[in-house]
């Protein structure tokens, strides 16, 4: 456990910290418990986006040595935004939304550095899915040089339903990856734009690849055919900076 996070364990002080809105990163329950008091908590737990992980018993009893009832969970150390508000809260305040979008990126330091590069690039915030998303921890909040405290970040359960409501809202969600022709330099950030960037391995998946409005790439002239996602998304979220402020 890092030292930013605070362990809960059991069936009603886990309850309880949900109910008082407590902002829960992780939820780790018994694999075989299936009374109906635990669905419940299951189902408030994924309704307020917290990662709900079923393990084995041996796994709980390594991480807690108490009397754990079969549920230990994990605070989150920053708290977690609600998108639909901030895109209200954003076109309220008159100014043109620009989020950054992440398809599992799980690696804790890259998801550090865009977050610190999207702050100083003016971004509205980070929207991650519930699962397969890297960890917000200290070793996260280190790398974004606090700025994870800073730039809201907003876990979702689809992705997919996240791109629907950008469009709805008129904002017009980006992928940007190498297999297109589109130069991000080329494309009009200064409209409402959501950003997206797929995992360090597999990139973006087909689904949501399908769902985007648009694709957009960096020009690559030397040897190397792509780029860290940090290091993309870097470039990306200032290119939407330049064009905004020329």
């Amino acid at each position: 456990m890092k030292k930013d996070q605070q362990q809960i364990y059991g069936f009603h002080p886990v309850m309880e910290a949900l109910l008082s809105g407590k902002t829960l990163d992780k939820l780790f329950i018994l694999k075989t418990e299936n009374n109906p008091q635990i669905k419940d908590l299951i189902s408030l737990a994924r309704k307020m986006q917290v990662s709900v992980i079923k393990v084995p018993k041996e796994k709980l009893n390594k991480l807690c040595r108490a009397n754990h009832q079969g549920v230990v969970a994990y605070t989150s150390p920053i708290d977690i935004g609600d998108i639909e508000m901030i895109i209200q809260s954003v076109f309220e305040q008159g100014e043109v939304p620009f989020f950054i979008m992440l398809d599992k990126v799980n690696d804790v330091r890259n998801f550090g550095s865009i977050a610190r590069t999207a702050l100083s690039a003016g971004c509205h915030a980070i929207i991650i899915p519930y699962k397969g998303a890297a960890a917000i921890n200290e070793d996260a909040i280190k790398t974004s040089a606090g700025a994870l405290h800073h730039l809201p970040v907003c876990k979702v359960m689809s992705m997919g339903d996240a791109i629907k409501l950008m469009s709805a809202s008129g904002i017009t969600t980006i992928a940007c990856h190498e297999k297109t022709e589109t130069s991000i330099h080329k494309v009009d950030l200064c409209r409402p734009v959501n950003l997206l960037f797929g995992n360090e391995g597999n990139g973006i998946d087909p689904h949501l690849l399908r769902m985007a409005s648009e694709s957009a790439l960096i020009p690559m002239y030397g040897k190397v055919s792509s780029l860290n996602v940090s290091v993309a998304a870097g470039i990306c979220l200032f290119e939407v900076s330049r064009q905004r402020n020329p």
